[in-house]
């Protein structure tokens, strides 16, 4: 008898034990996708901070004393600083602390960090306006409260703090489809004070970049308000999906790459003064990789990854994702540098194809993570 009873009753303790599990396990997943995610960004963050601190620091080596290998040496380290923070912009769209509005009604600092296109009249000397821009404004004091002010103030693209006003101010215009902005370190030699409130603009505006860095960093910290605003969310699987489906499907293939190709203006490339497009290109489609497979740098695993749960679900879709990653990987690597001289080639060019190419690549993409979210039954939208 004891036997038959425990036949019976195996299977229901079984079901319920099962079940009771499964709902656990469910839960303890999304709780360590959300946990693994945030250490992803503070880890990325971290880097962005000490790469900006180590630009910051050589800027104001450049402007005490003002020679060209000083000038190239800050260059460099935008170039190096700027390649890192390309990586963040997968964590945008879904209202994180770098793009969205606080308790009190504050919005993050994204608008100061990386607005473009920007005008460059608005902040100094072009071609043909040789006394243009604040910096030849003497009725105005150059400050970092003053430059906030001055920001997008009446036109978005009166820009003028941020990593684009930081390269224009190192670089000057780009006039040439070879080469980058032919900016000379005599801007900044002392010796008027038309080019001491260049510096003070320069010094300004890499002293509140690094602020406005170092502050998404402690966000993101262990016991930052943004890492727990993130981890207190009811569908951080969204949330970390629509941020990479936003970047692909809209801002990186529309905004960034496919305005351009329609425009052939080299004024609407993202990094413009500077040549270094293809690698804001590079570094943003970076982001939204390592995020899918949760890859820090220096071969740092963060797992749960988004993938992993793909996998769970959908084997075919992963697959599908994994193909595109890698020929989105490779038309990127085939578009010509600088992308200037890729927008200056025929609609047939190999370069320009590869553009194109990346484009429909990226849009797919961003389906393929809209179909992730329907598998998973969480809410993606991408966010234009």
């Amino acid at each position: 008898m004891f036997k038959i009873r425990f036949a019976v009753l195996m299977p229901v303790l079984f079901v319920f034990l099962f079940l009771g599990k499964s709902a656990y396990t469910a839960n303890e997943s999304l709780n360590s996708l959300a946990k693994s995610y945030a250490s992803l960004v503070s880890h990325y963050y971290d880097e962005v901070a000490l790469k900006t601190k180590s630009l910051h620091k050589s800027i104001v080596q450049f402007t005490e004393n003002p020679n060209n290998s000083n000038f190239n040496e800050a260059k460099n380290k935008w170039i190096e600083a700027r390649m890192v923070y390309g990586i963040t912009e997968a964590f945008r769209f879904y209202g994180g602390p770098i793009d969205g509005v606080n308790q009190y009604g504050e919005e993050g600092p994204e608008g100061l960090i990386n607005a473009w296109p920007l005008n460059e009249a608005y902040i100094d000397y072009v071609k043909g306006s040789p006394n243009a821009g604040i910096v030849n404004n003497m009725t105005i004091d150059i400050n970092k409260e003053t430059i906030i002010a001055a920001n997008m103030s009446e036109d978005d693209a009166d820009v003028s703090t941020g990593w684009h006003a930081i390269e224009f101010l190192l670089w000057g215009q780009d006039f040439s489809l070879e080469t980058a902005g032919k900016r000379e370190y005599t801007d900044y030699l002392p010796e008027n004070d038309t080019n001491k409130r260049r510096k003070e603009f320069l010094l300004a505006a890499s002293s509140l970049l690094l602020e406005h860095v170092n502050w998404l960093a402690d966000e993101w910290s262990k016991e930052g308000e943004g890492r727990k605003s993130f981890l207190a969310k009811n569908d951080p699987g969204g949330a970390i999906l629509t941020g990479i489906a936003t970047l692909a499907g809209f801002e990186l293939s529309s905004e960034r790459i496919a305005t351009a190709l329609d425009s052939g203006d080299p004024e609407d490339e993202h990094s413009c003064f500077s040549d270094q497009t293809h690698n804001d290109v590079k570094a943003n489609f970076n982001g939204i990789k390592n995020v899918y497979l949760g890859k820090g740098l220096n071969g740092l695993n963060f797992t749960p990854s988004i993938s992993e749960f793909v996998m769970d679900k959908n084997m075919k879709l992963h697959e599908d994702i994994m193909q595109v990653l890698n020929s989105t990987n490779n038309s990127i690597n085939n578009i010509t540098v600088p992308f200037d001289k890729m927008l200056s080639e025929p609609k047939d060019g190999p370069g320009r194809q590869a553009a194109e190419k990346t484009v429909s690549n990226l849009l797919v993409l961003a389906e393929n993570f809209k179909e992730a979210g329907k598998n998973l039954n969480w809410n993606v939208i991408i966010a234009e």
